[in-house]
């Protein structure tokens, strides 16, 4: 009878580590091979610009440098198939009734030190262009207690 109640005690401690535990196992494996980084991110300017902080892993760090094309908070939907070259990339899309030219450009090192310079152009001429550019650097592991998507302005 021992033997029995031995096997149902370990059936029951292997059920109790159960998808929590394996979810807490992948999520520690996942962090010692792609340990978040902190990157400040900060807005390129002549007298410099707003920046922030943000604890990131590679996919995060990844979408830094891809961009959906919104106008004044809508989605700027995709009216030709978009043009990418390393480095760039150029849509033409319409947003509330409008069309507009989309173009991304980014220099530097994407894992380390890069900047993202978003352009737009209302192709009907009724809006001036408009471009924005955006440096994002590596500085180091992130902070005790940050997550991955933590971010916090620079003080």
């Amino acid at each position: 009878m021992k033997p029995l109640l031995s096997l149902f005690a370990v059936t029951l401690l292997a059920a109790c580590d159960g998808p929590a535990g394996t979810a807490a196992r992948m999520n520690a494996r996942q962090l010692a091979v792609d340990p978040p980084r902190l990157w400040m991110i900060e807005t390129v300017a002549p007298r410099g610009g707003p920046a922030s902080y943000v604890c990131a892993d590679t996919p995060m760090r990844e979408g830094f440098a891809r961009t959906r094309p919104e106008i004044d908070g809508a989605e700027c939907r995709a009216t030709a198939r978009p043009v990418e070259r390393p480095g760039q990339s150029a849509l033409r899309c319409q947003a509330n009734g409008r069309s507009f030219a989309f173009s991304t450009q980014t220099r530097g090192d994407l894992t380390r030190d890069f900047e993202l310079t978003v352009a737009v152009t209302s192709l009907d001429r009724t809006l001036g262009p408009a471009a924005t550019t955006r440096r994002f650097r590596r500085l180091g592991a992130c902070p005790a207690g940050w997550r991955i998507g933590d971010i916090a302005p620079r003080a």
